[in-house]
């Protein structure tokens, strides 16, 4: 990962829209900007996963694979498929908890590969209800048709543009 510093700061410079919003962007530039350094991709404390070829007591770690399917789902590496036609024009929107995997270790995988990351990495804050981040285990999640069912389209649409700016969590309540 180390290798890829220089170049990830030259693309976030030459891609100002990559990162959306800009404290995602300046946080990223922030970490990058502080020094890279080599990360393993493969654990040893559990056993399910793909095996390391060369080394069957250690598994690659899920963030890596999983990261490889937005390309494989177009049918990577058949570029006359869908993957020429929906990569790079891709936009991820995401969780601000999984920022660092897309806007630093994805691109830099994908420069390895000689491949162009996507087009942007947009950012959202999360939604908590009653203050408190929402969680299935927890069991505070919130049905959005439900709301709909309740309060009516507009009304959610008005509370969710109102009560949630770009990039920030936001707190949602009956009350």
């Amino acid at each position: 990962l180390s290798k890829w510093q220089d170049q990830l700061l030259t693309y976030y410079e030459q891609n100002p829209d990559f990162i959306l919003p800009k404290s995602a962007r300046n946080e990223v530039i922030n970490f990058v900007k502080s020094g890279l350094t080599d990360l393993s991709i493969s654990r040893s404390s559990f056993k399910w996963g793909i095996e390391v070829p060369s080394d069957i007591d250690h598994i690659i770690y899920v963030w890596l694979d999983a990261l490889t399917n937005y390309i494989s789902a177009l049918d990577y590496p058949e570029k006359s498929t869908d993957y020429s036609k929906f990569w790079p024009s891709s936009h991820h929107v995401i969780g601000k908890d999984i920022l660092r995997f897309h806007a630093i270790f994805w691109p830099a995988f994908l420069m390895a590969a000689e491949l162009t990351p996507p087009k942007a990495i947009i950012t959202h804050g999360w939604w908590t209800n009653e203050g408190q981040k929402m969680s299935k285990s927890i069991g505070n999640t919130i049905d959005p048709l439900a709301l709909i069912d309740q309060y009516g389209l507009d009304y959610v649409r008005y509370f969710l543009m109102r009560e949630i700016t770009f990039g920030k969590d936001g707190n949602f309540s009956h009350d």
